[in-house]
């Protein structure tokens, strides 16, 4: 994809299954790879061939384009048939993802395992997801080391420049891009639980609708404060929430300096065509006015008056 100026924007793809690579060939990378779908499909937990062999044939598919690979990110609203986990009052801001694959161990370095054994097939990059300060990045960098530990041990050859990131979706990462960037390699916005976070609103309540507001100031001012941050570090920075597939949202997004996209196959199409309606200069205008706005009303009303004209 591209501005209407030329200027270069990749365009990725969301899966959450082997079977949904083949429009990668309209896209540059696959920026979430989801890994729930193998954890779901029997009552067992998914052993590490079983895994590899899902992620190799995902990486030779991509043939040659970067695929990053979230690990595990249940809990919150998604449950694990293989896995008893406590009832939680409030599973949103509970044991979830990154947290509850650092509670059970053998189940992450399982997977980790499986990640790093399939990153000789292409190129692969490990995504943390809800990473909440950089002791959780430590603590998961730690285990993949632990992991590649495990594989010297057996022999097992893997990419050990591998490139490590985090999904940013919880505020207090957000606050903390500058030193989070300096300890990974990359990051990639779930704007979906930012949003519900930022705003203390559940994504899954239909009478806190009018407050998960995905398009409000304080949202465009947290995704800035990200990527200023990354490409300070000069670092890869990605969004992969719903967002990225908003053709409203995507000139402002590119403004604010955003240079990767990653989104479902249906979205690429009408993102694609809504960048190619600016200029970097009148993308980044747009966003500064955006960000300037003190409200999701005049955000929508300003972005609806460029598609009526």
């Amino acid at each position: 994809g591209s501005l209407r100026d030329g200027t270069h924007i990749d365009i990725g793809l969301n899966i959450g299954s082997c079977a949904e690579v083949e429009p990668i060939r309209y896209c540059d990378f696959i920026g979430l790879f989801r890994t729930e779908f193998l954890y779901m499909q029997t009552d067992r937990l998914p052993d590490e061939e079983a895994q590899f062999s899902a992620y190799r044939d995902v990486l030779q598919q991509a043939d040659g384009k970067p695929v990053t690979i979230r690990t595990l990110d249940v809990g919150g609203d998604k449950t694990l048939p293989g896995l008893s986990l406590p009832k939680e009052e409030n599973p949103f801001l509970g044991c979830r993802a990154l947290r509850l694959c650092l509670r059970n161990r053998d189940l992450f370095l399982t997977q980790l395992r499986a990640i790093l054994r399939a990153s000789v097939y292409g190129k692969l990059w490990v995504m943390f997801p809800m990473v909440g300060s950089l002791d959780d990045l430590r603590a998961a960098k730690e285990a993949l080391t632990e992991a590649m530990r495990m594989l010297d041990q057996r022999g097992i050859s893997y990419d050990k420049a591998v490139k490590t990131g985090v999904m940013i979706e919880i505020p207090s990462v957000a606050l903390m891009a500058a030193d989070v960037a300096a300890e990974c390699d990359f990051a990639s916005v779930g704007t979906n639980d930012l949003c519900q976070y930022l705003h203390a609103a559940d994504r899954m309540n239909p009478d806190v609708k009018s407050y998960y507001q995905s398009f409000s100031p304080a949202m465009f001012r947290a995704l800035r404060m990200i990527f200023d941050a990354f490409i300070a570090a000069g670092k890869p920075v990605s969004v992969c929430g719903e967002l990225a597939g908003n053709p409203d949202a995507a000139p402002v997004l590119a403004g604010l300096g955003l240079r990767k996209f990653s989104m479902n196959a249906g979205s690429v199409a009408g993102v694609k065509r809504a960048l190619r309606r600016f200029s970097l200069t009148e993308a980044q205008a747009l966003a500064g006015q955006v960000c300037n706005l003190g409200t999701e009303h005049a955000v929508k009303e300003l972005l609806a008056g460029l598609q009526s004209s």
